[in-house]
């Protein structure tokens, strides 16, 4: 095994997965983050007693190596099975749907274990020379490392290695390029006492303004505080992704009324620039090998928390196998 240093660039969890798997194996990793804490749309928000997963609301499992972490995770107390239909639902399309214990950022918390991450490190430029990458920060800290592996969105990704000069020296670099993403609006409420969403705590909506909503009080672990997340359509969240918030919680709480069955004494809203890859890649990972550097994340397969973190982890058993 060589001795060459990895740095991972994103802390979601392809990034957390992926830097995991390197450090079981013996590899000297770091990971770089530009938020205050791991996650990516795996995250949980909290203001003062109040809770919302505003990201990803639950994931699925359909991969036996996917399913061997999330069988630990279970034992650990780390996940839990939330529902395996939802109402209305033919029973023959029943799946288990899994949340984070406390949160569903109770499971990057528990894959950032023993990780040396750098939160708050916004990468403004990198560079390859002399088999050696270097990547400055907004804040103009320097990380170097031999093999670069980036997890963010993928139009970040290829931004950044635009702007550093490095798009054009990649293989099938259109590949990467021709990803586009939707736009995603989480609008978080708190009402003044209980809502009428029924059991399990959630609903796939199509009003043309809501996709879904979803009680996380009859979540495991959260408080009782009757705080209700709402993502917007894709469509509405594109039509007015420029517009006051204001004007755009109105709508949505209107549209959505007789499910709250309860006043709004506080909401907030979070705009996801790159909520999910509408045209992921058919592939795992995209690698360089010339240049030493990997792609991974959501952008590959499909858009579904599954297939980011298998694509982490792919990232580093490839990244394994060629360091032997």
């Amino acid at each position: 095994m060589t001795d060459k240093r990895i740095g991972v660039v994103g802390s979601g969890i392809a990034g957390l997965m992926c830097g995991q798997r390197l450090k079981e194996a013996g590899h000297s990793v770091f990971l770089l983050d530009k938020g205050r804490r791991s996650g990516g749309r795996m995250s949980t928000r909290n203001k003062e007693s109040w809770q919302w997963d505003h990201g990803a609301q639950y994931f699925t499992v359909r991969d036996d190596r996917f399913a061997s972490y999330v069988d630990t995770w279970k034992k650990n107390g780390v996940v839990i099975e939330w529902f395996d239909l939802f109402p209305g639902q033919a029973s023959e399309k029943t799946e288990a749907r899994y949340l984070g214990v406390n949160g569903m950022n109770s499971i990057p918390k528990n894959l950032s274990s023993g990780l040396n991450i750098h939160q708050s490190m916004c990468v403004d430029t990198i560079d390859y020379k002399k088999s050696t990458w270097n990547l400055v920060m907004k804040s103009g800290e320097v990380f170097t490392c031999e093999e670069l592996v980036l997890t963010p969105p993928l139009p970040q990704v290829v931004n950044l290695l635009k702007e550093s000069n490095l798009f054009n020296q990649l293989t099938d670099s259109s590949k990467l390029a021709s990803v586009e993403y939707e736009k995603g609006l989480s609008l978080m409420l708190v009402l003044d006492k209980p809502s009428l969403i029924p059991p399990p705590g959630c609903l796939k909506l199509d009003n043309g303004l809501v996709s879904w909503i979803a009680d996380n009080s009859q979540k495991e672990g959260f408080p009782n505080q009757n705080c209700i997340t709402v993502h917007a359509s894709p469509k509405y969240a594109d039509d007015t992704w420029d517009e006051g918030s204001n004007r755009v919680a109105e709508a949505m709480i209107q549209s959505i009324e007789p499910l709250l069955g309860a006043n709004v004494v506080d909401w907030h809203i979070h705009r996801w620039l790159y909520a999910f890859a509408k045209n992921p890649l058919k592939s795992s990972f995209y690698r360089d090998t010339n240049m030493h550097l990997t792609i991974a994340g959501d952008a590959f397969i499909s858009s579904r928390v599954e297939s980011a973190a298998l694509s982490g982890l792919s990232a580093a058993e490839s990244l394994i196998q060629s360091l032997k």
